[in-house]
C-alpha cells in the first residue's frame, strides 16, 4: 500500500472512531438537556408573556391613552419605575418601545444610536395572529418578546375639570408650569387656580369651527391630563365637528370630535406600535457553557489521539527508514551495498526509494565499470578505424617519396603520384567522418533536411532485413496509414534510427517472434503528429533498464559487441527533429517504441 494512502487510513479511521464515540455519549446528554429545556422554555415563554402583557403593556398602552401623546421620557420613566418597584421584572434586561414605524422612540436603557425592529410581513402577520413573537437570542442568552399595541380614543370627562374649585401649587403638573412659565406669567407659589361655571360645549365648538383654540378646551384638556400650547392652531375638517389641532410647542398633532355631545381627543397619525422586551435566560448560557465545555474536551482529546498517532507513525514508518536511507548515502564510497540489497523492505514509497537507491547504486557501479570497459572497445574501435586509413596514408606518402626522390620524374609517375593523392584524400575523409560520428554524441545533430515518405523510407529500411529475418525466423508485419504527409527529414540519420530499433527487436528474439511496424496520424495539443510504432514480441526491458537504454554506452550485449551507442544516437536523432520517443516493454512480453514527429502546416 503506498505510504500516503496507509498514512492517511490510519489517521482518518482514528478521528472517525473518536468522532463516533463522542457523537454517541453526547447526543445521549443532548438529548436529555434539550427535553429539559424544551419543557422549561415552554413554562418560561407563558411566563414571560403575561409579564410583557400584564405589566410592561398596560402601563405604556394607560400613559398613551391617557395623556394621548407619546411622551419619550415619561415613557423612559415608567419602564425604569416598573423595573424597579415590580418583582417579576428583576430577569428584564431591557424594554424597547416604537410608535407607528419600527424606529425605537423609548427604551429602559440608553440607545447610543438609533435602534431599528427588523420585523418582516410574515413576522407582523404572526403578531397580529397570536399577539406576540417569543424568540431566543442565542448570542445575549435572551428570550426575545414582541407584542403590539394601538391607542384609543380618549373621552374628554367635563366633570373632572369642575371636581375641584382650586387648585393649589404643588397640584399642578409640571407640563403646565412648563406652559406657564414659557408664556412669561409670573405666578407666586401661593397661586390657586378658580373652576369656573361650566360652558356649553357647543361654545366651544363656535371657537373652533372659527379657527380659534377657546381657553374652556383648554383647560377641560388639562384636567384630562391632555397638556396642550395655549396658543395651538386649529384646522377644521370637512364636518363641523371634526379638527385638527397642532401643539406648537411639542408638535402632537390631535384629531378632536364632537359626538354624543361630548368631545372626543386622539392623538393623529400614529396611533398604533410595538414593544419589545428582552428576558435574561440563565438556563440558555448555562446549556451554551456546558455545551462549549464538552466540545473543548472533545478538541483536547483528539489532539492528544493525533499528536501521539502522527508522532508514533511518523517515527515508524518515515523517520527509520529515512534514517536508513540516511545510512545508506553515508556508505556510498564504500560501494558494499549487498548487505543492504537483500535486507526486507515495506511496501511504502521511502522504503522502496531506499531499496531503489541501493539498487541504483549498484547500477551506477556497474555502469561505471561498463562505461570504462564500453569505452575501451570504442576507444579501440576508434583507433582501428584511424589505424587503416593512417597506414595507406603513411604508406601512399612513403611510395610519393620514392617517386619523387629519382632524378627524373616521368609522366607516368605523375600520373601515379596523383592517383596516390585521391587515396590520401579519400582516407582523410574517411577520418574526417569517423571524428564526427565521434563528436556528434556530445552535441546537438545538424539536420540535412529533404522531402521523405516515411512509409516508402520504411519499405527501403526493411528490405535490408528480408534475409535476416528469414534467419532469426522472425515476422515482418506492416500496417501503415497511406494518406500520411510527406516530412522534412535527414534520411540518413532517420534510416539509422529506424535500423538500429529494427535490429535490436530481432535480436530480442533469440527463438523468434514478430515485429509490428505501424504508422498513424494523430492530434496532440491541436498540433498534428505522425505516430511510428516499432513493436515486438521479444524478451523486453527490465523496468529499471527502461530509464537507461538511451544513455551513451550502456548496453546489455557486451558479449556480442554491443557498444550501447544505437539507441542513444537514434534518440538524438528524433530529438533533432523536434520529435519524441517512449517505450514500454515488459519482461517477457516484448517492448514497442513510440516515435512521434510533428508535422508542420508547410507539409500538409
Amino acid at each position: 500500500m503506498r505510504l500516503q494512502w496507509k498514512y492517511s487510513l490510519i489517521i482518518n479511521l482514528t478521528v472517525i472512531a473518536v468522532l463516533v464515540a463522542f457523537f454517541f455519549f453526547d447526543s445521549i446528554r443532548m438529548r436529555k438537556e434539550m427535553s429539559a429545556l424544551h419543557a422549561l422554555g415552554a413554562e418560561q415563554s407563558t411566563t414571560l408573556k403575561k409579564i410583557a402583557e400584564n405589566t410592561i403593556l398596560n402601563a405604556v398602552v394607560g400613559e398613551l391613552n391617557t395623556s394621548q401623546a407619546y411622551n419619550a421620557q415619561r415613557i423612559d420613566k415608567i419602564i425604569a419605575k416598573l423595573k424597579k418597584e415590580h418583582q417579576d421584572m428583576k430577569d428584564v434586561m431591557n424594554v424597547q418601545v416604537t410608535l407607528g414605524d419600527s424606529r425605537v422612540r423609548s427604551s429602559l436603557l440608553t440607545q447610543d444610536d438609533p435602534a431599528n425592529f427588523n420585523l418582516g410581513d410574515e413576522e407582523i402577520e404572526e403578531i397580529e395572529t397570536k399577539e406576540a413573537i417569543i424568540d431566543t437570542i442565542a448570542e445575549q442568552s435572551a428570550t426575545s418578546i414582541i407584542i403590539n399595541y394601538s391607542i384609543q380614543p380618549k373621552r374628554l370627562d367635563l366633570t373632572q375639570m369642575h371636581s375641584h374649585t382650586s387648585l393649589s401649587a404643588a397640584d399642578i403638573p409640571d407640563e403646565v408650569w412648563q406652559l406657564i412659565l414659557s408664556k412669561d406669567f409670573d405666578l407666586p407659589p401661593s397661586t390657586t387656580f378658580t373652576v369656573e361655571e361650566k360652558r356649553s360645549e357647543y361654545k366651544n365648538q363656535i371657537a373652533l369651527n372659527q379657527g380659534k383654540f377657546p381657553f374652556e378646551l383648554w383647560r377641560m384638556l388639562i384636567a384630562n391630563q391632555i397638556y396642550l400650547s395655549p396658543d395651538a392652531t386649529v384646522k377644521i375638517g370637512e364636518q363641523n365637528n371634526r379638527w385638527q389641532i397642532t401643539d406648537l410647542d411639542s408638535g402632537h398633532k390631535y384629531n378632536l370630535w364632537l359626538d354624543e355631545n361630548a368631545f372626543w381627543i386622539h392623538i393623529a397619525g400614529t396611533n398604533t406600535g410595538y414593544i419589545r422586551v428582552l428576558f435574561d435566560v440563565p438556563y440558555i448560557a448555562k446549556s451554551i457553557r456546558s455545551s462549549l465545555l464538552m466540545h473543548a474536551i472533545f478538541i483536547v482529546i483528539v489532539g492528544v489521539l493525533l499528536v501521539v498517532l502522527i508522532d508514533l507513525m511518523t517515527n515508524h514508518m518515515i523517520m527509520k527508514p529515512l534514517a536508513r536511507m540516511t545510512e545508506i548515502i553515508q556508505n556510498a564510497e564504500s560501494g558494499n551495498f549487498s548487505s543492504y540489497l537483500h535486507r526486507k523492505y515495506a511496501s511504502d514509497e521511502i522504503s522502496k526509494a531506499t531499496r531503489n537507491l541501493v539498487r541504483m547504486f549498484l547500477q551506477l557501479k556497474t555502469s561505471h565499470s561498463r562505461k570504462i570497459e564500453a569505452l575501451g572497445q570504442f576507444a579501440a574501435g576508434i583507433a582501428h578505424e584511424i589505424r587503416n586509413p593512417l597506414n595507406s596514408i603513411g604508406m601512399t606518402a612513403q611510395h610519393l617519396k620514392t617517386i619523387f626522390s629519382q632524378p627524373k620524374v616521368s609522366p607516368e609517375d605523375i600520373d601515379e603520384a596523383i592517383e596516390l593523392l585521391d587515396i590520401v584524400d579519400e582516407k582523410i575523409g574517411d577520418l574526417k567522418q569517423t571524428s564526427e560520428q565521434f563528436l556528434t554524441l556530445n552535441r546537438p545533430r545538424k539536420l540535412d533536411l529533404s522531402t521523405v515518405n516515411l512509409n516508402d523510407l520504411l519499405d527501403s529500411v526493411l528490405s535490408e532485413f528480408v534475409l535476416i529475418a528469414e534467419e532469426a525466423n522472425v515476422q515482418i508485419i506492416k500496417s501503415y496509414n497511406t494518406e500520411l504527409p510527406d516530412l522534412q527529414l535527414d534520411e540518413m540519420l532517420m534510416r539509422q534510427t529506424i535500423f538500429n530499433i529494427v535490429q535490436n527487436s530481432i535480436q530480442a528474439m533469440p527463438k523468434g517472434g514478430s515485429v509490428y511496424i505501424t504508422t498513424t496520424f494523430e492530434d496532440k495539443g491541436n498540433i498534428p503528429h505522425i505516430v511510428l510504432e516499432i513493436r515486438d514480441t521479444g524478451i523486453g526491458i527490465p523496468e529499471e533498464n527502461q530509464e537507461l537504454i538511451y544513455d551513451a554506452y550502456f548496453t546489455t550485449k557486451e558479449s556480442d559487441g554491443g557498444v550501447g551507442l544505437g539507441l542513444a544516437i537514434s534518440h538524438q536523432t528524433i530529438t533533432a527533429h523536434q520529435g519524441k520517443v517512449e517505450v514500454k516493454s515488459k519482461v517477457g512480453m516484448g517492448t514497442a517504441f513510440n516515435i512521434t514527429l510533428p508535422i508542420k502546416s508547410s507539409e500538409i
